[in-house]
Formats: structure tokens, C-alpha cells, sequence
């Protein structure tokens, strides 16, 4: 049986996906409130997750190690720009995520509809077929993405949209989903090695990683460990050994948006998780923001309700994370 969550904030949904086995940090890159749906489903080995946003994210973090995990697109071909997975344009004719050994790097675009299959290995090879892929764990699974094709893709999406569906998709009462495989385990299970080894047919050699997407994740990472050191472009061109222009068209490329702007996102987000992480009348929202770089309060007012969609003093007065856990 398939369970339904809705959460109206990247707090929300970051303990939604905790509770499915997916640590993350999510980061909300596009302004306007946020809200989206979460699905989860599990049959027998498999741990199945669609996920609906509506606004532009940025996901990082880890993999579950004793799970493999695989990741499709459910928007149909040309209605959203592709998400990027490390850099990479991800269109819905693929599966990624796969390497267990590769953190998740992914952005977004503005609508997202997407599936994720989370299985334990001893799941596959009772449906391989041999005679190609005698180890299709360990081959399909040392590449992060795989190009499927649009048949293999389309089957999928069909079987995971019939499976996963939100509440305005639930079929009638006694009808009969489209699907002619099974919707349990054995349903699925025949598709997944069909697109793996389809994908291992038409994978090419090794692919030169994205331009500068190394030097973005460098300078994602320094900015992590160092959330409250003053910025300026000059310093992260120091800190990067890359000239203004590849550092500009670095982050234009992989996040839409120049590296200033980037983490002064971050840093609104990390306001937002003193905010919620606060009891009212113990902090100041002048005195929070100024500790994380913003010393002009109207100014700072005004970037946190367009990217949030709410005021910071709503935020301080709302159910914080731990409600979430």
C-alpha cells in the first residue's frame, strides 16, 4: 500500500526522506514557497519513492551502503529542462544514482517528478538473464547513470506511476490498473533488469566528467565547513585556484545561478535552521541574521520572504525540525 506525505518546506521533507533510509541535505535554489508531495511504497525487497517539488533544488549527501538505489525521471521528454547529477544533463530516457560508492549531487529543475527504487543486491540475480551480464550487480551498478531508451523508460514510468500515485491519480474502486505485469516485486523486477542490461548494451567508454563541475563541488564543500567566514568572489577565487570567468560559468552551468548568489542562498538557509531550532524570545532575528553575514535587516527581510515565502518572524513562531523527526 502506497503512503502519502505533503510538506511545505525543505525541513519537512529532509525528515520525510530520513525516515525512507536517505540521509540528505537539501538546499531550496528557486523563490517562492515550497511544497511538494512524497509517496513511499515498499514490496518485499524493494523500497519504492516518488517525489513531486515544485521549486528548483540543490540534494547532496550519501547513500544507503547496503542498498542500491536507482533514480528515473517520471516527466515525460521536453516538459521540464533536465536535472544534473554531477554536473551531468539527466533527460528521462536514463536511470542514475546508481554507484553506491559516488555521493548524491543533484540539481533540480523547477518541477520535479521523480522515481526512486531502493533494493537490496540479492534481488537481481534471480531475474538476470546470465548470458551477457553474469554479474549484472556489480557491472550495472559501477556506473552512476545508464541510458535506457525510450521503451524501456516508458515502461517503467508506467509501472511506477500506476504503483506510486498521488491521491487525485488513484484509480476507482474495483478498476484494474493499466499495467499487465504484476504490481508487486515480481512486477517490477523484469523491467529493472532489462533497463540495466539495455543500459549496459549502450553505454559508451568513460565520459569526461563536466567542465569545472569539480571545481563547484570543491567550493560547495569549503563553504560547508566554513558557513559563518566572510565571502567575496575574490576570496573563492583563492580558494578554488580558477579565474573569475570559470568560477561564474562554473556555477551558471550547474546551479543557475552565479557562485555570490549561491551562498547567499545557503546562508538564508542557514538562518532558517536557527529560526526553526530556536524558542521564541530566546534569540533576535537581527541578532541571528547578523551572525550569518546579513547586517542590513530590511534587506535581509526581503530575501528571506521571496525565497521562502514567508517572513522570518513566521518562521521563528512555527513547529521546528525536531516536530519533524
Amino acid at each position: 500500500m502506497a503512503s502519502l506525505q505533503r510538506f511545505e518546506a525543505v525541513e519537512q521533507l529532509e525528515a520525510q526522506l530520513r525516515r525512507s533510509g536517505l540521509d540528505l541535505r537539501l538546499s531550496q535554489l528557486s523563490n517562492g514557497r515550497l511544497s511538494g508531495a512524497l509517496v513511499t511504497c515498499r514490496l518485499g525487497r524493494l523500497q519504492l519513492l516518488r517525489l513531486q517539488v515544485n521549486r528548483r533544488l540543490h540534494v547532496a549527501g550519501g547513500k544507503p551502503r547496503d542498498q542500491r538505489m536507482i533514480a528515473l525521471s517520471l516527466l515525460p521528454h521536453g516538459c521540464a529542462p533536465p536535472l544534473r547529477a554531477h554536473g551531468t544533463p539527466i533527460g528521462p530516457e536514463a536511470l542514475f544514482g546508481l554507484d553506491p560508492c559516488v555521493e548524491v549531487h543533484l540539481s533540480t529543475p523547477e518541477q520535479l517528478d521523480l522515481a526512486v527504487v531502493m533494493l537490496n543486491p540479492s534481488a537481481l540475480p534471480g531475474w538476470s538473464s546470465y548470458q551477457v551480464f553474469p554479474d549484472l550487480e556489480t557491472e550495472a551498478f559501477r556506473s552512476n547513470c545508464l541510458p535506457i531508451g525510450p521503451t524501456c523508460a516508458a515502461q517503467l514510468q508506467r509501472w511506477l506511476l500506476n504503483r506510486l500515485p498521488l491521491r487525485e491519480e488513484l484509480p476507482s474502486a474495483g478498476e484494474e490498473p493499466p499495467s499487465s505485469l504484476g504490481s508487486g516485486e515480481d512486477g517490477l523486477l523484469p523491467l529493472l533488469v532489462e533497463a540495466l542490461e539495455h543500459g549496459l548494451h549502450q553505454r559508451g567508454g568513460p565520459s569526461r566528467p563536466p567542465a569545472r563541475i569539480e571545481l563547484v563541488k570543491q567550493l560547495q564543500h569549503w563553504v560547508e565547513e566554513h558557513p559563518l567566514e566572510p565571502i567575496n568572489l575574490e576570496s573563492l577565487c583563492r580558494e578554488g585556484y580558477a579565474g573569475r570567468r570559470s568560477l561564474i560559468l562554473g556555477f551558471q552551468e550547474h546551479l543557475g545561478m552565479g557562485p555570490m548568489a549561491y551562498f547567499k542562498l545557503q546562508r538564508l538557509h542557514g538562518v532558517r535552521r536557527a529560526l526553526l531550532a530556536a524558542r521564541p524570545g530566546t534569540v533576535t532575528i537581527s541578532g541571528l541574521a547578523a551572525r550569518w553575514g546579513f547586517l542590513n535587516p530590511g534587506h535581509f527581510a526581503r530575501d528571506y520572504r521571496r525565497l521562502f515565502g514567508e517572513l522570518p518572524s513566521a518562521t521563528l513562531t512555527a513547529v521546528g525540525p525536531s516536530s519533524f523527526v
